[in-house]
């Protein structure tokens, strides 16, 4: 099986094609994940939990970084569901975070037991006073609403793609939360 990877280190590669562990994470487990598509033009996906490498978002960031790159369009992959938009900027999105979670509702006895799984988006808005979010519940197949907003937080903001000499980055309320040297 040939797997296409952007090289940087061996932890640290993107997965920039739908590959077979993508096909069986995402058709066969039912995980939920992601597809971003770079200012470069590269779709990367979200390649949760393949042995040996770094978180996918964290892989991402550090080659945003280093490439001087963005997510312009980040969209939701799951399987049986169609591939939402979260949010899109043709010349690119700062400021921007995912997060993948789940959950389980269970019986204290253990006679009912079901999954939830969720892809949380956030782009801090340009004007650096709120965070928009959109967030994915899977099995219900929906967003849980439209967009919603979330304050600024040292745990929102560390996650997030900025742009190399972000505007944003260097907001003093985005400072404030994460460098703690409010201006």
């Amino acid at each position: 099986m040939k797997v296409s990877f952007i090289k940087l280190r061996k932890t640290k590669m993107l997965c920039t094609k739908f590959d077979g562990y993508m096909k069986t994470l995402c058709h066969q487990e039912l995980m939920i994940s992601w597809q971003i598509t770079l200012t470069d033009g590269t779709t990367v996906y979200g390649d949760y939990d393949r042995d040996g490498f770094d978180n996918p978002w964290i892989r991402l960031k550090k080659h945003c970084e280093k490439n001087d790159v963005l997510p312009s369009k980040v969209q939701l992959y799951m399987f049986g569901a169609p591939q939402e938009v979260f949010f899109e900027d043709s010349s690119g999105l700062d400021g921007i975070s995912v997060v993948r979670g789940m959950a389980q509702d269970q019986a204290i006895d253990g006679s009912y037991s079901k999954s939830y799984q969720t892809l949380t988006v956030c782009l801090l808005k340009d004007d650096c006073s709120k965070i928009d979010t959109r967030k994915y519940v899977w099995p219900h197949n929906e967003f849980e609403q439209f967009v919603s907003t979330r304050k600024l937080s040292e745990e929102n903001l560390k996650r997030m793609i900025f742009k190399n000499g972000s505007k944003k980055r260097n907001n003093p309320k985005v400072q404030e939360c994460l460098d703690r040297t409010g201006m």
